[in-house]
């Protein structure tokens, strides 16, 4: 049997199972494979709404993002698709009605000679990565989720009986796992997912970037004067990927956006990687320059403000300029939202 046929039949075994019937999308299951580093979570959706499927975490680090989309999704509102994608970091399985399957999925289940009929009962396997468009899973996945899905289908139907765990009230964060030995036999037990996961990913120990520019340019820069203004800042991916100029895994770009709320007028727009903290602090003390002052102030989107921050907050306390995070940013909201219209032209 080739990994296409076998991840398929185990697929219509996950399916006929109906395993949203019993669990919600919080009753995470934990599986540790003999061979992986971290234990495997699970998340089964379907009970809460009519999104049937399964979203796999591969390791510790992918399931914070799981906490982190819970956190923003109860505390505040997603500002677009693409933000809410950025809380996305894991492989999911959703059955989905004929019509609404990729052409290449389509084929996939068609060589696979694995039959599947009815309304919401086709799979669809998507990656999820932030920064990155969502794209089909490849060979090293389907290997990998076979070895998963061989131990779910037995794993979340002997929990079934077990699932009174999770309505009790918990000190500490617990799940029920499974953990498989190398001869195929287990133990059940429990894992406490650790503190710093279920803080999610923005609230882990940031690391702020040091001062990238040299001596002459902060001297330059900190012999500007104060001008009466607030500054507008964000860095954010815009929401049309583009395939990188070597090819492989489309990207959503970043941009970062200045704009001047005394002259209402944007004075900066440029693509950027928001791991290269020594290019965006530079544009920052060239628009400065450009602008002939600082800001005592600019203010950033909240929810990226910890992004932000790991790479100006170090330089902009050493220029007296005050970073400070705001629920809306009022101008560039306008803004962007006319730019994402460009783009879509």
């Amino acid at each position: 049997m080739n990994n296409q046929v076998q991840l398929y039949s185990l697929v219509k075994k996950l399916y006929q199972a109906n395993f949203w019937e019993d669990y919600w999308d919080n009753d995470i299951i934990g599986i540790q494979l003999p061979d992986h580093k971290d234990p495997v979570f699970i998340s089964i959706l379907g009970k809460a709404e009519q999104n049937f499927g399964f979203l796999i975490y591969r390791n510790l680090e992918e399931l914070s993002y799981y906490f982190e989309m819970r956190k923003q999704a109860e505390f505040s509102e997603f500002n677009s698709a693409i933000e809410m994608l950025q809380t996305h970091k894991c492989i999911s399985l959703n059955f989905e009605d004929r019509k609404e399957i990729p052409k290449e999925e389509y084929e996939k289940i068609k060589v696979s000679g694995v039959t599947f009929r009815g309304k919401k009962a086709w799979p669809v396997f998507t990656d999820y990565k932030p920064g990155y468009y969502p794209f089909a899973i490849n060979e090293k996945d389907v290997s990998f989720l076979i070895a998963v899905f061989e131990k779910l289908i037995e794993t979340a139907t002997d929990f079934r009986a077990s699932l009174q765990f999770y309505e009790k009230e918990q000190e500490t964060y617990e799940i029920l796992m499974r953990t498989y030995k190398r001869d195929g036999s287990y133990e059940d037990g429990f894992y406490v997912v650790p503190e710093a996961i279920l803080e999610g990913v923005l609230d882990n120990e940031v690391e702020y970037a040091s001062i990238k520019l040299t001596d002459f340019e902060m001297k330059r820069v900190n012999n500007q004067k104060m001008k009466h203004t607030i500054w507008e800042l964000d860095i954010d991916f815009i929401g049309v990927p583009v395939v990188p100029p070597n090819g492989g895994r489309p990207i959503f770009p970043s941009l970062l956006i200045v704009a001047d709320t005394k002259n209402s007028e944007v004075i900066c727009s440029e693509f950027v990687n928001p791991i290269e903290a020594e290019k965006i602090q530079r544009i920052i003390i060239q628009l400065i320059l450009a602008q002939n002052g600082k800001p005592p102030k600019i203010v950033v989107n909240a929810n990226r403000y910890v992004k932000i921050a790991s790479c100006l907050e170090n330089l902009l306390t050493t220029l007296d300029i005050e970073l400070v995070p705001v629920q809306k940013l009022p101008l560039l909201s306008v803004v962007k939202e006319d730019m994402l219209e460009y783009f879509k032209d």
